[in-house]
This record gives structure tokens, sequence and C-alpha cells, in this order.
């Protein structure tokens, strides 16, 4: 990764400037989270920075005992110099694009995000930077996803076959953000 803000290392994307990570693997003293799935935030921070939402969610999965900071969307907190917002990734609830200015370079950090409304989640918001850092979990060739409006219909006739046919239907989804 060639950026003056940013450094890959074992721990996650680290702001030397700031002191932090972004969504990190292990242990440190400040975090910003980019959203509450359990890849993402994790246990054993000291500090954590996240919108709202994602706050909240946080409390409730980590502990209610966590030092966790809000930010919403499009606040800004200067930590050493440099300048760190949050925008809508519009993955889930609360999730956020870590946007860090400083060193002559605007950098945006994603973790997941979703360009598609899903009428829950704040909808993506493209943010201007020299560098971009995305995760892409999804996003090789072999992924073909159909819009949204065609799952919906396929979710609701097959749960509308299963009633007339007197059969339960049982939907499973991840508990935070995936069952919208």
């Amino acid at each position: 990764m060639k950026s003056k803000l940013l450094k890959l290392t074992r721990q996650g994307i680290y702001c030397p400037q700031a002191d932090l990570y972004i969504d990190p693997v292990g242990k440190t003293q400040k975090a910003v989270i980019t959203h509450a799935h359990s890849d993402h935030a994790r246990r054993g921070s000291e500090n954590y920075l996240a919108h709202p939402i994602t706050s909240q969610l946080m409390k409730h999965r980590l502990g209610s005992k966590i030092n966790v900071q809000s930010l919403s969307y499009g606040s800004v907190v200067n930590i050493n110099g440099i300048k760190i917002s949050l925008y809508p990734a519009g993955h889930v609830p609360g999730s956020a694009q870590v946007k860090l200015e400083g060193c002559g370079e605007i950098a945006v950090v994603s973790g997941d995000y979703k360009t598609e409304n899903d009428g829950l989640s704040a909808s993506f918001e493209p943010v201007r930077c020299n560098v971009f850092v995305t995760e892409s979990t999804f996003a090789l060739p072999i992924y073909k996803w159909e819009p949204q409006e065609v799952i919906y219909k396929r979710i609701n006739d097959w749960w509308l076959r299963n009633k007339t046919a007197g059969i339960v239907s049982v939907v499973c989804g991840y508990s935070i953000g995936k069952a919208q």
C-alpha cells in the first residue's frame, strides 16, 4: 500500500501519525471501527471510535464497559494533526467509511460496503480521496449478485408457496445487519 497516512501491519491498517488502527486484528491502544460485525469489531482495544449505532452494538457484543467514543457521519475529530471523519458505507446499520486527512493526503478505508440502498442502512456515500482501501470479500468475478428486488421477490414467493402448503418457513441471517 502506497500511502503517507497508512501502513499495513500484522494487526491491520495503521495510521502512525494518529497512532491508531482501523478494524484491528488484535489488542491496540486506539481503534476506529467500521461496523459491528465480529471480523471488524473485536475485543481487546483500550479505546474505540465508531458511529453511534456501531458503538451501541459493540457495547452489546463486547460489553458495556468498553471505552467507545461515538462519531456521527460527517463530524470530525482531530488526533495528533490527523482529521478523522466517518461517512456511510451502506453495508449494515452504523457501517462507516473512515476518512483520514493529513500528511498531504486523504485516505478512506471502507471496511465492507454496499452501493445499493437496502432501505435500512444509511446509503453509501462516495468520498473523494487520494487513497481508497476497500475490503472486497465478495468482489471476485465468481460472485454474481442479482438486484435486491429480485431476491426479495424470490424469498417472498417461496414464503407464500410454503404458507399455502402449510409449511413453516425459516429465514436465517446474521443478527447484526444481515437480517435486513
